[in-house]
């Protein structure tokens, strides 16, 4: 793909975090760019102040009237899209974003990508704060909004370094090559396409050997997963381990104060220090682990981390306040992997709330019947759960047949909401001092806490 003679370019799905992100860096590097979304959002209002033409919806005739040089899409898009169609009938080139993305970083002296299945937006966000705090002139491409910056994306004034988010989805990762590649965790999550354990640890594992010769690889040293990844076959370059339990990099003596955690580095032998994290959640630790131990390797020194891991506010959509009803609290949170809901439902327990209700959007029709075991146990360890329609995103339930009240029905606790009006009218009707509720999906779902909070919010945060 000729990405330097692209001069027009075209994002399909650029209302997407990460999309709108590539299609904003694109403009400053001088391409005329536009696209199209399926619905307005935030992304999509700010990439129209800035001069980007967004269409809502996808047609034929946008293809026909902007004849891009290039079209960009996510793998979202399914191969029947009409825009998609057109581009091929007009004999348009076409890319996915994640080989868009590789040619970005390739512009760069120096990359340190983050993967894993939960925890990788986070953790690269902590980066992008602790290099944004050094000496480095930073980049950044992040999947969820950094609360200090507003923005999911930052762009430095030379070449010299970018932080990324790898994903493993369709393994968009693999047209990455980074010099440090920082692997979280691996759990299986998108097995309707991995289909096996041993499929997606192999995947990680050719993952691992793009990292650029004379690279790093950093290792969660806790995790089964990613131990047993990395022993399918020798790894050429450096490895260095993350832990609570092992590893170079371990934490311990850890103390919790109101659900915030503070902890000690060391670097085998050595007492590296003492950090204090200013958002909630044990799981956070081992976050903060994985990023001291990636910066430390590029050469940021110790108080410099330390105080910016103390300053860093955390990522939208990740345990966010949005306000109180009845002096209960209402929060949100991407959570989509049942993984991900033991760590959210920890962190509330840890924050003192008394009773935990879950408003558990299922997320593709796929992960809901593959992962259905592991979300009605994870479920059943809160006081409720509401649970609205499935959130197709992607898919369609022909080869599913599957539906929201399957998952209710294995739930005492829980109870099917058709729509967000009537989540927002059931949480007024519930909520006491002392509860929490918390919508949880990577799909739509916040726009239930919104709803709420415009109808019933008393104290906004």
């Amino acid at each position: 793909m000729d990405f330097d003679a692209a001069k027009k370019i075209y994002f399909m799905g650029i209302g997407g975090s990460s999309m709108s992100s590539l299609a904003q860096i694109m403009q400053q590097r001088g391409r005329d760019v536009c696209g199209s979304d399926m619905q307005q959002s935030g992304y999509t209002e700010t990439l129209q102040k800035k001069g980007i033409r967004c269409y809502i919806g996808h047609d034929p005739a946008n293809i026909i009237s902007e004849k891009p040089d290039l079209l960009v899409k996510t793998d979202a898009i399914a191969p029947t899209n009409p825009e998609l169609c057109q581009a091929e009938k007009m004999g348009i080139p076409v890319c996915r974003r994640a080989e868009l993305l590789g040619y970005i970083l390739d512009g760069y002296r120096k990359t340190v990508g983050v993967a894993g299945t939960n925890g990788k937006t986070t953790t690269s966000s902590m980066l992008t704060a602790i290099f944004l705090a050094s000496s480095f002139d930073t980049s950044a491409i992040i999947g969820g909004k950094i609360k200090q910056l507003g923005q999911s994306y930052v762009i430095g004034k030379t070449n010299e370094l970018c932080v990324f988010e790898s994903c493993e989805y369709k393994e968009s990762y693999l047209y990455f090559r980074p010099d440090i590649s920082v692997i979280l965790n691996i759990s299986n999550d998108h097995m309707e396409y991995f289909k096996t354990t041993d499929n997606l640890l192999h995947s990680f594992r050719r993952y691992c050997d793009n990292t650029k010769k004379g690279g790093t690889l950093i290792l969660n040293s806790d995790d089964k997963n990613s131990m047993d990844m990395i022993a399918l076959r020798p790894f050429g370059e450096n490895i260095v381990t993350f832990g609570e339990n092992s590893g170079d990099f371990r934490v311990s003596n850890l103390v919790c104060d109101k659900g915030l955690y503070s902890f000690d580095v060391w670097l085998r032998e050595e007492m590296l220090g003492r950090f204090s994290l200013s958002i909630p959640g044990r799981h956070n630790v081992l976050n903060a682990a994985a990023a001291i131990a990636a910066a430390y390797t590029v050469g940021v020194d110790m108080e410099t981390i330390g105080a910016a891991l103390k300053a860093f506010k955390g990522v939208g959509r990740r345990f966010e306040y949005h306000c109180t009803v009845n002096g209960a609290v209402v929060a949100d949170d991407y959570a989509h992997h049942p993984d991900a809901y033991r760590v959210t439902f920890q962190t509330a327990r840890e924050l003192g709330f008394k009773r935990i209700i879950a408003i558990h959007q299922p997320h593709t029709f796929s992960r809901t019947k593959m992962l259905m075991e592991e979300f009605v146990e994870v479920l059943s360890t809160v006081d409720k759960v509401l649970i609205p329609p499935i959130c197709p995103a992607r898919e369609t339930n022909d080869a599913y047949h599957i539906d929201a009240r399957d998952v209710v029905d294995r739930l005492p606790n829980a109870e099917y909401m058709p729509d967000f009006e009537h989540i927002a009218d059931r949480v007024k009707e519930l909520a006491q001092p002392g509860d929490i509720f918390i919508t949880l999906s990577c799909g739509d779902i916040y726009k239930a806490a919104e709803l709420i909070t415009k109808k019933y919010g008393e104290e906004i945060f």
